[in-house]
């Protein structure tokens, strides 16, 4: 019992020092280009790969003073959208937010965001994607 509690809290420690997760859903049925996640408006901009239809993308940003986190992507026919996905976050947040990106570049968001600790420890980096700077499934695997 004692090393599971350990194994979990150690989970805690090494998942906080990712910050928040933002996973992109292209759900829209046709290619995402240009995407990118913004820390804004200090923080450090992400680029990530185009997404194909069904396909899925994650990155791990780290919030610098009173922030939001905005999503950027450009759709098929070349218009480009900003989406927030997380209104509010500070340093030491930790968590998850995901932005699946709908037909007619729509967007819809949720977020599991905690201002204290990282209390799915080791389940966030075993969720939908790998835990690397970027990753992107394509049917069924994460490259």
């Amino acid at each position: 019992m004692v090393g599971l509690l350990l194994f979990y809290a150690g989970g805690v420690i090494v998942r906080q020092q990712y910050g928040i997760g933002v996973v992109i859903r292209n759900k829209s049925g046709e290619m995402l280009k240009q995407i990118s996640v913004k820390v804004e408006s200090r923080g450090n901009q992400y680029n990530l790969p185009d997404l194909e239809p069904n396909q899925h993308g994650r990155v791990f940003v780290q919030p610098v003073g009173k922030s939001n986190i905005n999503v950027q992507f450009t759709d098929a026919t070349g218009k480009p959208h900003v989406e927030v996905v997380a209104g509010y976050v500070a340093p030491g947040c930790c968590g998850n937010v995901e932005a699946t990106i709908l037909p007619g570049g729509k967007a819809k968001m949720t977020e599991d965001i905690s201002l204290f600790f990282c209390r799915r420890s080791w389940l966030d980096f075993v969720s939908s994607t790998a835990a690397m700077p970027w990753s992107i499934t394509r049917n069924g695997r994460t490259e």
